[in-house]
C-alpha cells in the first residue's frame, strides 16, 4: 500500500471523523475498560513463550502509537541494532472508540511518507485544537537504554525485560524495506533513573528488521516502523 499526503490526511481525518461521535473529544480519553488482549502476550510460534503480563497493582496510563526508524550499523557483515527514534501520538480516543480502527492507523503509519504524516497531523492539530503528538522515543548512546519522554512531564528510562515474535499477519514494513515487523516487548524500569512508569509494553509492531542475510552497507541505516506503546504505572 502506498500512502501520499491525500491518503494521510484521508486516514487521519476517518480516524477524527469517528471519534466525533458522540463526543467532540480527541485526546486523552478513558482508558479504564481496556486492556492488551491475550493473544499479543504469546509467541505465534510458541504457546509456552510469552511476556509477563502487568501486576496487579499496575493500572494502564496512556496508549501511544510510536513512528519513525529502527536504526542498524553493519558490523563484520552481520546487522546491529543502533536503537531507535520516534515521535509518539496519542491513541487513548481510538482505542476507546475501536481497538480494530487503533490497529489499523498503527498498520498505515508504517507506510505513511513521513512529510505527509506530519502534514496531516498538523493541519488536524489546527482544524481540532487537539495535541496528538505526546511524546518522543529514543535510546541513550549505548543502544541499548529506550528512554520515553511525554509532554505531560512523565518520562520511562528502561531494558527489555520480556521478548517474543511479532504477531502473526503484522505488517512488513514499507517497501523497500519489508523485512519484517520488530519483535513484541516488554520493557522495564531502570532502577534509579527516575522514571514515572512502571512498564512499558510494544504491541502491535509494523516494520522495522534488519535486511536478512550477511550485510554489507556503510554507515548506519534506518528502517521505517511503527508500534503501539502500552504504558502502565503502579
Amino acid at each position: 500500500m502506498r500512502f501520499t499526503l491525500a491518503s494521510a490526511v484521508t486516514v487521519l481525518v476517518g480516524a477524527v471523523a469517528v471519534l466525533a461521535l458522540p463526543a467532540p473529544k480527541y485526546t486523552g480519553c478513558s482508558l479504564s475498560s481496556v486492556q492488551i488482549p491475550d493473544e499479543a502476550f504469546v509467541d505465534p510460534n510458541n504457546s509456552t513463550n510469552t511476556l509477563p503480563r502487568p501486576a496487579a497493582n499496575e493500572k494502564l496510563a496512556k496508549i501511544v502509537l510510536g513512528y519513525g526508524s529502527q536504526n542498524y550499523s553493519c558490523v563484520d557483515g552481520v546487522a546491529t541494532p543502533n536503537g531507535a527514534v520516534a515521535t509518539l501520538y496519542d491513541l487513548s480516543c481510538a482505542f476507546a472508540v475501536s481497538p480494530e480502527w487503533a490497529d489499523v492507523v498503527t498498520r498505515g503509519a508504517v507506510q505513511m511518507d513521513p512529510t505527509a504524516q506530519l502534514a496531516g497531523i498538523q493541519m488536524l492539530k489546527n482544524m481540532f485544537n487537539a495535541q496528538f503528538i505526546s511524546g518522543v522515543h529514543y535510546f541513550k548512546g549505548d543502544f541499548a537504554t529506550p528512554n520515553f519522554e511525554f509532554t505531560d512531564k512523565g518520562k520511562f528510562i528502561g531494558a527489555v525485560a520480556g521478548k517474543i515474535p511479532a504477531l502473526a499477519g503484522s505488517d512488513a514494513g514499507k517497501r523497500p524495506d519489508n523485512f519484517g515487523a520488530v519483535p513484541s516487548l516488554r520493557l522495564a524500569p531502570k532502577q534509579g533513573m527516575g522514571s514515572t512508569y512502571s512498564t512499558i509494553y510494544r504491541l502491535h509492531t509494523a516494520g522495522g528488521s534488519p535486511p536478512p542475510g550477511k550485510c554489507s552497507w556503510q554507515g548506519q541505516r534506518q528502517i521505517p516502523y511503527a508500534a503501539q506503546y502500552w504504558v502502565y504505572r503502579t
